[in-house]
Formats: structure tokens, sequence, C-alpha cells
């Protein structure tokens, strides 16, 4: 396995202060961000972070230095209504109207906030989809550097997925992000497609957590991780999902939740969501059904395993689906879980772990690895 851990070795940079944003909606943004942290703390820079929701658990006390967090008044951008194309312009404004978004365009308390924690205003500020964090950036003119994995959209014309096109995340992209000093953006995936020349910026290796990358991966040909995200709707009853599990006695089918799901069927494990646990669960399980975010199945590429995905009805995740499916490394399993598709998906294991490893191998290259090295940081 690729070793894509350890940044290489550079000339010390200045000392800089540095704040991080990561969207709070599930753990993949903070995932993303907290690799950098630690690199950035190990090179001697003065870090704050702006975070909201899940961020703030997933990154605090995270780290062997203590590192500040600021939290913005309200979820930035949390009126912003989306069609398949792009931004409901009327419907975004009924929102905001109901909402009082005045905190998304100049929260300035925010920034005194951030300034008070690293000693003055941040010179550079690198946000994974967090638009506060950009807005400071800004305010104060810092070099700002965007880490979200959604940017490839707008580099690349990928194709319609879901019946979403890519505008539906570019857009998001133009109004939050709307200049930036440098856009990394990364994929699990090759991007085959044409460039759109309108929009600069590189595509690494998905940033993954030291945890994740300091494993050794084994399979139980017995069981099979169940990830239940909060953030979207199941589209059928959770009763009707666990019956579908409890049709493989076989198989024992470990399900985490951010809520307690009730009664499970006797090879059905139920656990709350806890990130070491759901870690060592992914390290040795032979595969997963999840949700399609971007970060999960990063983490499933990395350590060789094959994923039934139920996506979201937005572009980015039926587009990570529909690319398991052309990478042959697992299921897009469309709106609901049913017991054909499921057996056809667990019988093809074999087939999709070699082809996972054959991809990784391809993907994962060291270029995160360097990244700060390559920015000057």
């Amino acid at each position: 396995m690729t070793d894509a851990g350890r940044p290489a070795q550079a000339p010390a940079a200045p000392t800089r202060r540095v704040l991080v944003g990561a969207c709070g909606m599930g753990n993949g943004h903070a995932s993303r961000q907290l690799n950098l942290v630690r690199q950035l703390q190990e090179r001697g820079h003065r870090v704050a972070l702006v975070t909201f929701g899940d961020g703030v658990a997933a990154l605090n006390d995270a780290f062997p230095s203590h590192v500040p967090i600021a939290e913005p008044t309200h979820f930035p951008g949390g009126w912003v209504a989306m069609t398949p194309t792009g931004i409901d312009i009327t419907r975004s404004a009924a929102n905001g109207r109901e909402l009082d978004p005045r905190g998304d365009a100049w929260n300035f308390a925010l920034c005194e906030q951030v300034a008070e924690q690293l000693g003055d205003a941040p010179e550079v500020v690198l946000t994974d989809y967090e638009p506060a964090s950009a807005q400071i950036a800004y305010l104060v003119g810092a070099r700002l550097i965007t880490t979200e994995q959604q940017s490839k959209f707008l580099l690349y014309r990928t194709p319609d997925a879901g019946g979403y096109t890519r505008w539906h995340e570019a857009a998001k992209l133009r109004y939050f992000f709307p200049a930036a000093d440098d856009r990394i953006a990364s994929s699990f995936f090759p991007l085959e497609w044409e460039r759109d020349e309108r929009y600069e910026g590189q595509v690494i290796e998905p940033i993954l957590r030291p945890d994740v990358l300091s494993m050794t991966p084994e399979v139980d040909g017995t069981s099979v991780v169940v990830y239940l995200s909060p953030y979207a709707a199941m589209r059928q009853e959770p009763a009707e999902f666990l019956r579908v599990l409890a049709g493989f006695p076989e198989v024992t089918f470990t399900v985490f939740s951010k809520t307690p799901i009730g009664d499970a069927p006797q090879n059905v494990v139920t656990s709350l969501f806890d990130r070491p646990k759901f870690t060592e669960a992914l390290r040795t399980c032979s595969a997963v059904v999840a949700t399609a975010g971007h970060q999960l199945l990063s983490e499933c590429l990395y350590l060789r395993k094959p994923v039934l995905a139920l996506p979201f009805d937005v572009y980015e995740q039926q587009f990570n689906a529909m690319m398991l499916d052309h990478c042959g490394i697992g299921v897009h399993g469309g709106r609901e879980l049913s017991a054909d598709q499921l057996r056809r998906f667990l019988d093809q294991r074999p087939a999709f772990a070699q082809a996972a490893d054959r991809l990784a191998t391809r993907q994962f290259t060291g270029s995160s690895a360097d990244l700060l090295n390559r920015l000057g940081l």
C-alpha cells in the first residue's frame, strides 16, 4: 500500500497566522482538515479553526496542542436553496428573509474573535467548504486556499448524474468562494473529462486522516459495515431496511448512526457513531453499505473496501455513486436497498476489492502529503 501519510521535508517556511475552516455538516470536511492542521502545527504555524455542527466535536481536542475554535452565529449559507442545475434565487430569497442571513456576508464578530485567537488577523485561510472563514479572508486580505473536493466540478466538464448537472455544485462554489488564490480539489477517481479553462486549480489524491493512513486493512468475510447519515431522510422505513439485512444471516452487519434506530435482527449490531470504533470496523470489514460522501468513499478505497452506495439527491453524491459503478469498485444502489441488490453486491465483493486495489494504487500517489510544501507553508 502506498504510504501517503507523511509530508516530504522542505526548507522551513516562515511561520504564519493560519485560519482553517471546515464545514460542519457531516464528518468529511473536518476529516480532511484534521491532517492539514496537524501538519501546520508541526511546522510552527499559529492555527485557529472556524467550524460548526459536527465539525466542533470532530476537531475539538483532536490535536496534540490546543487549537481554538470559533463558531459562526448560524450555519453559513444554510438558507440557500438548490435546484438540479444551480441556486433557486426565489426560494433562497424567501429563506433568507425568514432566517436572517446577516452573519453570512460579513461576520465581523467572528473575524474579531479569530484575530484575538491568532494574535492578529490571519495571513492565510484554508477552507473546506466553510463560507464564514472565506469571508474573513476577503475582509482582511488574507491568502485564501480552498481545499474542498467539490472544486473538481468547476475544473472539469463532468457529465450529468442522477438528473443533476455539475452546476448544482459549481453554483454554490461560485457564490461562497468566488475568488481563491489557490483551489485544491481531491478525487478518489481519475478525472478523464475536458478541463473547463475558465477556472484554475489543481486536483490531488484524497486527503485522509492519519489514523486511516496508518492502517493495514484486513478482510473478515462475515462482516459488513453500514453507515446511516443523519443528513438525508431514509427513503425506506428503518424497519424495512433492517428486514433486508436480516435476510443474510451469514453476514454480521454493524450499523452506525447518529441516533438510535430501534430493535435490530440477530445478525445486526447497532452502534451510535463513534469515530475510532467506526474506523476500526472499516479496517476489518469485507464491504460497506452507505451514502456516497466523497470522504467516506475515499477511505473505503484506501482500505480496499467495496461499497454499495445509496446516494443523496445531490449532484456530488449521485456522481460519486456513478463512479463506483464506472470504476468497478462498487454499486450505485439507487434510492432503496433491496435483497436482490444486496445479494448481487455481496457475491461480487472479491472482484470489487481487486478493482479497488488497482484503483487505489493509481490514485494514492502521495500528492496530498507534500501539499503544504507546494503551497509554501
